[in-house]
C-alpha cells in the first residue's frame, strides 16, 4: 500500500485471528506460539524499510489464536505500514510463515480472519538449518528457538562432512578425519538376568536390536527374544533419548500406539499403561532426562500387567546404563543380495510398524492378536 492515509487499513492493521492443527490429525495444537510482524518501510523518493513491531500469543487448547489491532507504535515522518505476516513455532513441528511456505515461493492461503494453521510433525531428515533460516524468527521467538541452534551447528558440520558430533578441540588443516558417527546403546538397561528375577523364565534369550527403524544417535530399540519359544515369551522395548525434535514428537508416537490410554503416574508423571489380548505394554517419559520408552512384553512372559510395570520400573532405574557406542558400518553386499538391510533374520516381535516421531503414523495395535511383544 503506497498512500500514507491508508495506514489504517484493517487487512494490515487487524485484528487477526484462526486456529493451528495437526496436519495428519486435523487435531488442535495447543500451546503454539504465534507472533505477529508488522513491517514498515519510511521515504518517499527512496524507500527502504524502517523497522517493524510485534505481537506475541499462544494458543490455547482448542489450537485458537488471536491478535489484535496494532498500536501503530512506530512512527515516523513519511512512514508506511507495508506488511504484515504471522510466524507460528511448536516444538516438535515444521514452522508456519504466513507469508512463505518452507519448500520454497509464497504462500498464498493465509487468510486475516479464520485463518487455518496446518503443522507437520519434525521429520529425522529435516534439517535445523534450513529450519532456522526458515523461520527468520522474530526477536521475541528466539528463546523459544534457542535449543535448535546447537542442532543447526551439528547439521551443518555434517554437510560439511562431519559424521554425528563437533569436530575434535584443535583439529584443523592436516588433522585426522571426523569421529565415526555414533549408535545410542540401550541393550543394557534391561538384562535377560534382570527379566529373569522378575518372570521366573530359566530359557536362554536372543538379544537383538528390533529391525523396524534405523538405529540412530537417538533412537534404539531392544528385542529380548525367548529362544525356543513362540512369540508371547519375547519382549521389547525402544529408547529415545534427546530426540532432535524433542520429547513431544515421542509423546505423540507413544499415545498413537497406546490408543486412547490416558496417562498416569505409575512411573513419571507422563506413564501409559495398556493391556491387551496376549500383551501387556508400558510407556514413559522423562522430560527432564529427555527420555522416553516404550515396553511390551508377551503375556506368556509377563502373567499380568504389574510383572510389565515391575520391568518397565527396573528400565527406569538403569537409564544411567546408556551409552553411545560408533555405528557399525554396513557390510558389503555379495553378488546377488540385497543393498539394502534386511534386518535380523527369524520373527519381527509386534509394534515393528512404531515410527521415529514426526514419520509415518503408527498402528494401534501392538501385535496383540498374535501375543506379540
Amino acid at each position: 500500500m503506497g498512500a500514507r492515509d491508508q495506514i489504517t487499513d484493517a487487512t494490515l492493521v487487524g485484528p487477526f485471528d484462526g486456529q493451528v492443527v495437526d496436519v495428519a490429525t486435523g487435531e488442535p495444537v495447543g500451546d503454539a506460539v504465534v507472533v505477529g510482524v508488522w513491517a514498515y518501510d519510511r521515504g518517499d523518493g527512496f524507500i527502504g524499510p524502517y523497522g517493524s513491531e510485534t505481537y506475541n500469543t499462544t494458543t490455547d487448547q482448542a489450537g485458537r489464536y488471536r491478535i489484535p489491532p496494532t498500536k501503530l507504535g512506530v512512527r515516523a515522518s513519511a512512514l508506511r505500514l507495508v506488511s504484515f505476516h504471522i510466524v507460528v513455532y511448536k516444538r516438535g513441528y515444521l514452522g508456519y510463515r504466513s507469508d512463505a511456505r518452507a519448500e520454497g515461493g509464497p504462500r498464498t492461503d493465509f487468510a486475516v480472519r479464520h485463518n487455518r494453521v496446518e503443522l507437520r510433525k519434525w521429520r529425522e531428515n529435516d534439517s535445523h538449518a534450513e529450519h532456522l533460516l526458515f523461520l527468520a524468527a522474530p526477536k521475541v521467538l528466539r528463546k523459544s528457538t534457542l535449543w535448535e541452534q546447537d542442532l543447526a551447528n551439528l547439521d551443518l558440520f555434517r554437510q560439511h562432512g562431519g559424521a554425528g558430533g563437533p569436530a575434535a578441540p584443535g583439529a584443523g588443516a592436516g588433522s585426522a578425519g571426523p569421529a565415526d558417527a555414533l549408535w545410542l546403546d540401550a541393550t543394557a538397561v534391561l538384562t535377560p538376568d534382570e527379566v529373569r528375577t522378575r518372570t521366573n523364565y530359566s530359557e536362554p534369550f536372543l538379544v537383538e536390536d528390533l529391525p523396524d527403524l534405523a538405529r540412530t544417535d537417538f533412537y534404539h530399540g531392544v528385542h529380548l527374544r525367548a529362544q525356543g519359544r513362540e512369540e508371547p515369551w519375547d519382549i521389547a522395548y525402544r529408547v529415545w533419548r534427546a530426540p532432535p525434535g524433542g520429547m513431544d514428537p515421542v509423546v505423540a508416537t507413544i499415545q498413537e500406539t497406546m490408543g486412547s490410554v490416558k496417562p498416569s503416574a505409575e512411573i513419571t508423571p507422563e506413564t501409559w499403561l495398556l493391556s491387551a489380548e496376549g500383551v501387556h505394554a508400558v510407556a514413559f517419559v522423562d522430560r527432564e532426562q529427555q527420555v522416553g520408552v516404550l515396553l511390551s512384553c508377551g503375556d506368556e512372559q509377563c502373567v499380568d500387567l504389574e510383572t510389565a510395570i515391575i520391568l518397565a520400573k527396573s528400565l527406569y532405574r538403569n537409564l544411567d546404563r546408556l551409552k553411545a557406542v560408533p555405528a557399525a558400518k554396513p557390510a558389503p553386499a555379495k553378488p546377488g543380495e540385497p543393498l539394502a538391510p534386511q534386518g535380523p533374520a527369524g520373527r519381527t516381535p509386534a509394534g515393528a510398524a512404531t515410527p521415529t516421531p514426526g514419520t509415518a503414523k503408527t498402528p494401534t495395535g501392538t501385535g496383540a492378536k498374535r501375543g506379540r511383544p
